[in-house]
């Protein structure tokens, strides 16, 4: 699904102007407007005491991880979406009810891709079954901020700067579950 500015009118093909860019542009020949939105995406952070959940990217050649997530389909609630992702990702369960939201904002990811995350938080206590990769990633551990610094394994680099920090997604993960 691409997600990069247009430049024609899907109506009629004209030359599309920005009127307020990137988000809006008038086609030049119709009038038409056309809106460039961000894809919406929701991201767990499945918190073990001082530990996160963390999910490797299925990419031989990096050793790159994240918190379990990924798109939000359409007609689907952002927190079900989470829920979603981390049974898809890790073969966990978790009841949406269950998420307690602590971030949300849209960012560039790889230039003109724009996205907006919603991240959630979930003591690993509320979840049930036990991380196992599943189809979508190569592997699923939890890690303590203090072992991923140790190890040559890192954060995914195309998130905003604190997505990349874990003990970012650890301190403020359990500062919402604490809350809740």
């Amino acid at each position: 699904m691409p997600n990069r500015p247009p430049d024609y009118c899907p109506r009629c093909g004209g030359r599309l102007e920005p009127v307020d860019p990137p988000s809006v542009q008038r086609c030049g020949e119709c009038g038409n407007l056309e809106f460039f939105n961000p894809i919406p995406t929701a991201r767990l952070a499945v918190l073990d005491a001082d530990s996160v959940l963390l999910v490797k990217v299925d990419a031989p050649d990096r050793d790159l991880w994240g918190t379990p997530g990924g798109m939000v389909e359409a007609g689907e609630d952002p927190d079900v979406a989470g829920a979603r992702e981390l049974e898809e990702e890790t073969t966990l369960t978790v009841d949406p009810d269950d998420l307690a939201l602590f971030d949300a904002r849209t960012f560039a990811k790889f230039g003109e891709v724009q996205k907006t995350c919603l991240c959630y938080a979930v003591d690993y206590a509320d979840v049930s079954g036990t991380p196992a990769a599943d189809d979508e990633v190569a592997d699923a551990r939890f890690w303590t901020p203090e072992e991923l610094a140790a190890a040559d394994d890192r954060l995914l680099t195309s998130w905003p700067d604190a997505y990349t920090d874990p003990e970012w997604w650890v301190e403020e993960g359990r500062a919402a579950v604490d809350r809740d």
